[in-house]
């Protein structure tokens, strides 16, 4: 989506700022009109693959996107009856703008290639240059982050937040089964594999078979009965992506009574 209009966007405007003719006031508001409209579209399509993907996949879906996006819309509205009615007073519109624009970094866990480059904002004696500067700023960072959040390799940029965040335990006919859940590790379908390395109860490592099966949560592990106490496992989440190998090592506690 980063595309020369944008850098163009950017730089037209600090070199417009010192100026003011009315031709060149014109000009750049239809500028700043057009390039607004074609990153709108781009928003557009982006959010299309993001909520198909989330129909798809619900774990996907980021509620303060949603939130965001929802915020983005009202303050847009906002940005267009300023415009339309002459409003001289841009302290509310440039605070909220800030506050979404100061949102976007978490929403793209920082990835400096789906952030906005960091620009004062311009001098300028036009009210309407101004409010459109804003618009710009905010759909072009709205489509940022719902192209991060609709790539189909978001769980591969994410990795480092892959977990186990809870084992699950409980008596079976046949023994124990351990129910292990990863919020971010859910999503990601194909390649993924979990190892075991060694469980533990009360510092002491314990010779123990199991049998690993992938279920609708993350895995489930199979057991023998286990005498009651408190377990440690050790283990690795091993995921593959274009013909690499990623390893995330693990440790997490559970209670078997």
């Amino acid at each position: 989506m980063k595309s020369q209009i944008l850098v163009y966007f950017l730089s037209i405007f600090i070199l417009f700022s010192c100026k003011n003719q009315d031709k060149e006031l014109t000009e750049m508001n239809s500028f700043l009109q057009a390039n607004f409209e074609f990153n709108n579209r781009t928003l557009n399509k982006n959010k299309g693959d993001y909520y198909r993907i989330i129909e798809e996949m619900p774990s996907r879906e980021i509620e303060k996107l949603n939130e965001l996006d929802s915020r983005f819309e009202s303050l847009i509205s906002a940005i267009d009856r300023a415009i339309k009615n002459k409003e001289k007073n841009l302290e509310n519109i440039i605070a909220e703008s800030n506050e979404i624009l100061n949102e976007v970094p978490k929403i793209v866990d920082n990835r400096k290639d789906y952030l906005l480059p960091e620009f004062k904002q311009p001098k300028t004696d036009s009210k309407d240059l101004s409010l459109k500067y804003i618009k710009n700023r905010l759909v072009i960072a709205m489509a940022y982050s719902f192209e991060y959040a609709s790539r189909q390799t978001y769980s591969v940029d994410g990795l480092y937040k892959v977990d186990i965040d809870s084992i699950i335990s409980r008596k079976t006919d046949s023994g124990i089964k351990l129910t292990l859940t990863s919020r971010f590790g859910q999503p990601i379908k194909e390649n993924r594999h979990i190892l075991i390395n060694k469980i533990e109860l009360n510092g002491k490592e314990q010779k123990i078979d199991f049998e690993l099966k992938d279920n609708y949560s993350f895995a489930d592990i199979e057991l023998d009965s286990l005498q009651s106490g408190i377990y440690k496992m050790n283990g690795i989440l091993r995921f593959y992506h274009r013909e690499q190998k990623f390893d995330i090592p693990f440790e997490k506690e559970f209670k078997v009574e």
